[in-house]
């Protein structure tokens, strides 16, 4: 929502502005964040030793995906987003606790490739393409 701000200076035809999406998925995040934030507090009121476990693995978790995601951001223009963004969700959806191979492998490929093939060509977004690059030219 901080960054938006400077969005909404750009002059755009779109009646709602620039800053409209960027301020409305901020809006959305807060919220998905305030429900988890209830539901876990709900947990723990309900059963005091399950905070315990959810502690000493849950901030392994937080850290983890962290760390995933400055990767994803620092190597996404060198190494692209076809090759990065599956590794980033087999992370994630690893490190949330998801085991079966084949599902983890099954969504990370195809939630990539519908979502690169709708912006890449469908929307004409200009994807990093990274290592990829040579085969899309």
């Amino acid at each position: 929502m901080y960054f938006a701000r400077d969005v909404a200076l750009v002059q755009s035809l779109d009646p709602a502005g620039p800053a409209a999406m960027p301020t409305i998925i901020a809006w959305i995040m807060v919220a998905i964040g305030a429900v988890h934030i209830w539901g876990a507090w709900n947990i723990i009121k309900k059963n005091p030793s399950a905070a315990e476990v959810e502690e000493n693995s849950g901030m392994s978790r937080i850290v983890i995906i962290c760390v995933a995601c400055l990767v994803y951001y620092f190597f996404l223009d060198d190494i692209g987003y076809i090759v990065m963004t599956p590794l980033l969700m087999i992370v994630v959806m690893a490190s949330v606790g998801s085991r079966d191979v084949k599902k983890i492998l099954g969504m990370s490929l195809g939630t990539t490739a519908v979502l690169f093939c709708i912006f890449y060509f469908l929307l004409k977004v200009n994807m990093p393409l990274g290592i990829l690059q040579p085969f899309f030219n």
